[in-house]
């Protein structure tokens, strides 16, 4: 692979050589855990990995400035999705971002409080009603289970707008939005291309926004020979989520990883939304993300691209979140109108 990389970074977005004491500390304590957590058959140590997983409760009470409920919407106790409504959302109805959480499809939830901050950030922030999605994870439940419940998530808010319920009584319908990070970026995409496809309506779908989504495939990109103990996400460990996720006996070329390599869906025909790609200089995906981009780009898609000298998953941090939910908001604010 030829890599996309001088093509998305201008000089003033440098491979950074040290990072803040802080993301060093998280990243040298989960380098220990996943020791405990990943076992070398591919399996997870669940007890510990939900032990790990800070998490914050939903609150019926404003969090800086944003309600918040979980709902279930299908039959297993994982299907759920937290609902964050912003406390004064004035007269209009409001737009609906639907968020897939990342964890490389087997670790976090949408009540990890990683994810409950940034959801809050976009509620209040665009004004927008978020639907965070959970869904069953890898390995105990594999390919295509995380895209199948992100579905019925979709479809189940289709009913509720159709019915009128209450639930979604101030939501805008012609102004829906799909985000997701690392993993959840993976799924936005995938279910970008199902909504398309279907009859989703009320649904309308705007935009979608991507933050260091998760690609990759069987040839190694010039980031990953060139980082391969890149920190927090390494070689190791992206190789180790695919192989838990994926079929049995498949390979990183399967369509759900290299999403457009061999067997992978023509998407050359379809009637995309505007899409949002943030990247990360010092992110071991940079140059799958780029070359997805690159790809969307030559079939006249409308793709715009955020590019920072933050690693893969640094948004766990207060200020590079911030940053990341304010584009974000941006662009939701700027595809709404």
């Amino acid at each position: 692979m030829t890599s996309c990389f001088p093509g998305f970074f201008s000089e003033e977005v440098p491979v950074r050589s040290s990072f803040p004491l802080p993301w060093r500390i998280v990243c040298a304590l989960y380098s220990v855990a996943r020791g405990f957590l990943y076992r070398k058959n591919h399996t997870i140590n669940r007890t510990l990995s939900n032990f790990v997983d800070i998490t914050a409760k939903a609150s019926s009470k404003p969090v800086d400035g944003v309600y918040s409920e979980d709902v279930s919407y299908g039959e297993h106790a994982e299907q759920y999705a937290r609902v964050f409504r912003p406390a004064n959302p004035g007269t209009e109805k409001i737009p609906v971002v639907f968020f897939f959480h990342g964890g490389g499809f087997a670790i976090l939830c949408a009540a990890s409080k990683t994810y409950d901050r940034m959801c809050r950030l976009v509620a209040k922030g665009a004004q927008a009603m978020v639907v965070s999605v959970n869904y069953r994870r890898a390995p105990e439940h594999r390919y295509p289970t995380a895209y199948d419940d992100c579905f019925e998530a979709i479809r189940w808010a289709q009913a509720e707008c159709q019915s009128g319920g209450e639930l979604f009584a101030a939501a805008d319908a012609t102004r829906v939005f799909f985000v997701g990070d690392s993993a959840g970026g993976n799924i936005a995409h995938f279910m970008m291309a199902r909504a398309v496809q279907s009859d989703v309506s009320p649904l309308e779908l705007k935009g979608v926004v991507q933050l260091h989504p998760f690609f990759g495939g069987v040839e190694r990109s010039p980031a990953e020979l060139r980082m391969p103990d890149a920190l927090f996400l390494s070689l190791e460990f992206t190789d180790w989520f695919w192989a838990a996720f994926l079929p049995p006996g498949a390979d990183r070329d399967h369509p759900a990883c290299n999403v457009f390599g061999p067997g992978a869906e023509d998407l050359s025909g379809l009637a995309l939304p505007p899409i949002l790609v943030t990247i990360g200089s010092n992110d071991i995906l940079q140059d799958w993300q780029a070359r997805y981009v690159q790809k969307l780009r030559d079939m006249g898609k409308n793709v715009t691209t955020r590019c920072s000298d933050v690693c893969h998953a640094e948004y766990i941090l207060d200020d590079v979140m911030q940053a990341l939910m304010d584009e974000s908001v941006r662009f939701i604010q700027s595809s709404a109108s």
